[in-house]
């Protein structure tokens, strides 16, 4: 079993996410290349399909305080999907994610992952033809300003093949209360 940590700014474990099996280590695909993606773990069916997390993670708005963040202020809000002011009021954070001629947006919406909730955000690489999922975490447990990013990307045309297996593993997110 393969398990990707997700640490917090001080390089402690705030959550973990679990793979499947039989995925590997891979090489990266062409990406966004602000990802800045640490590794790539492939899935035996298509070398092309895999899920990475950003390393390292990225401040939100450290001119502001936790309490006027516009993105905790989502999480803490409950879940649901997020409207088109509450995503242009987050773009800042989302960077090229939220630039419409970078990426074309089919959802963007707040998930509970008990205790807490994440942004999880799906749509389309134009450049670089590339579907993606991601989870992005608040990793100061809603006392500052960095947050984690997990990805899952693949070409398009399989994404839907992987839809079952992209659930199961960012439904395997696992916080850890020890960075607190």
């Amino acid at each position: 079993m393969t398990m990707i940590q997700i640490p917090n700014r001080q390089n402690q474990l705030v959550a973990t996410i679990t793979l499947p099996e039989d995925w590997i280590a891979g090489k990266k695909p062409a990406r966004p290349a602000y990802l800045q993606m640490q590794k790539f773990f492939v899935s035996p069916r298509d070398e092309r399909a895999g899920i990475c997390l950003r390393s390292p993670g990225k401040k939100t708005y450290d001119y502001l305080s936790s309490q006027e963040n516009p993105f905790l202020e989502l999480l803490r809000k409950p879940p649901h999907p997020l409207s088109e002011q509450e995503f242009l009021g987050i773009q800042l954070l989302l960077e090229q994610a939220s630039w419409p001629g970078r990426f074309s947006r089919e959802q963007a919406k707040t998930t509970f992952f008990n205790p807490r909730n994440v942004l999880e955000l799906q749509g389309l690489w134009i450049k670089e033809n590339m579907m993606s999922r991601a989870l992005i975490l608040d990793t100061t447990y809603d006392t500052g300003n960095y947050v984690q990013e997990v990805w899952f990307m693949s070409p398009p045309e399989k994404f839907h093949d992987f839809v079952w297996e992209i659930d199961q593993i960012f439904s395997s997110l696992t916080w850890y209360t020890a960075a607190q």
